[in-house]
């Protein structure tokens, strides 16, 4: 998961009410910086954009609107405002084609009265979501040449950098699961409850293989083993991935979750990671194998966590994905893994590495892959991103 894409979930909680009034928080400006502009195509043609993630919502002007056929508008018109207080016109909204680099997605348009299109935080969060990295540093000023042996030279650098990362810590991404070294996970139970046993749920044939075949492959990395008895016991889903595999889900709705203490640790505010990661050249993003899965149970939480297949009893060893404190935890495990290292930021299973240039970067990367080896934890190579400029 892209760390960027966390934030939609706090663009989802304060989502800006369109029927009277609406707070755009942009800077009207005559002469646009180039590196806040991107050329978008909006049904089929190219508008330039400012891109902001401080706007909540995305638009057009009137003018845009006209050019792009004038698409049939839905809502009330109302009133919106800058920052500095300054009044206009919302004409309405529609539902508009936008393409990204390799991203396309239907997505909601504004039309102002303003002399402004404006790339706000909704779009920019599924966006990103889709491709998987920071738009706003992907942006580049086109009209500054771009020599090719500079090209290069970065290319080799940044090769060079991710090679010795990769020969240094050559544990950190070899296959099979990590191991935590640092804690392990305790389920804390609500005072006298008591235990829920769930019988296993019919398997769909379509999906048996699947389920058999990642039971088998949680069993062989350790982080499941099969029992003869269990007094706790949840059922399990079958969730299929964005990659075509099969994700085994324990069903801890069933029971468990109503028994135990729920894990307050905050989770960063994405509005902060946001306001953190702008402005800076160089980003790297890591991507945990089978994150939660890194963190073992301790032994009381396991023989709660059993879960009842038609394969069978089998006691859950590592924290898994169901448990309703899974979030807490992990991210308590991250902000310590973090902590002290400057310009690295975690949003549960996703780990952020900014700075100003390569160098600095190249630091940030080695101290933040030897905590992590020596935490005994693993990264998945194939969904990390490294040394991405602006």
């Amino acid at each position: 998961m892209a760390l960027i894409s966390k934030v939609k979930t706090w663009w989802e909680n304060h989502e800006c009410n369109v029927k009277n009034s609406v707070d755009i928080l942009h800077v009207s400006m005559s002469v646009k910086p180039k590196w806040l502009t991107k050329k978008v195509l909006v049904n089929g043609n190219e508008v330039e954009f400012i891109l902001d993630s401080g706007a909540q919502i995305s638009c057009i002007s009137e003018v845009t609107w006209m050019n792009i056929g004038s698409p049939k508008l839905t809502g009330v018109p109302c009133k919106g405002r800058s920052f500095t207080g300054n009044e206009f016109s919302m004409l309405g909204s529609f539902m508009a084609s936008v393409e990204v680099d390799d991203s396309k997605q239907v997505l909601v348009t504004h039309v102002t009265s303003e002399k402004l299109n404006l790339f706000g935080l909704p779009w920019i969060i599924e966006v990103e979501n889709k491709l998987g990295y920071p738009i706003v540093t992907s942006v580049k000023k086109s009209e500054e040449p771009i020599k090719v042996l500079e090209i290069e030279k970065a290319q080799n650098k940044i090769s060079e950098i991710v090679n010795k990362l990769a020969v240094q810590f050559k544990k950190v991404f070899e296959p099979g699961l990590g191991h935590c070294t640092k804690m392990k996970a305790h389920l804390y139970m609500k005072p006298g409850v008591s235990p829920v046993f769930v019988r296993a749920r019919p398997v769909p044939i379509g999906v048996k293989d699947a389920i058999e075949k990642e039971l088998s492959r949680l069993s062989e990395i350790g982080a499941i083993k099969p029992i003869e008895f269990a007094n706790w016991a949840a059922p399990i889903l079958a969730i299929k991935k964005a990659n075509g595999k099969t994700r085994v889900c324990m069903d801890y709705s069933t029971g468990l979750n109503n028994a135990i203490e729920l894990d307050r640790h905050p989770l960063p505010k994405p509005s902060e990671i946001w306001a953190e990661i702008h402005g800076s050249k160089v980003f790297s993003q890591l991507d945990l194998r089978d994150a939660y899965l890194q963190i073992e149970l301790d032994e009381q939480s396991k023989k709660v966590a059993c879960i009842n297949t038609h394969k069978g009893l089998f006691e859950v060893q590592r924290l898994p994905f169901g448990v309703k404190s899974a979030p807490g935890i992990f991210q308590r495990l991250m902000d310590k893994l973090i902590s002290g290292i400057p310009g690295v930021f975690a949003y549960l299973d996703d780990l952020i590495i900014v700075s100003k240039n390569i160098e600095d970067h190249k630091v940030q990367l080695f101290e933040i892959f030897d905590r992590i080896e020596k935490w005994g934890l693993k990264i998945q190579l194939e969904k990390c991103n490294f040394l991405k400029k602006n």
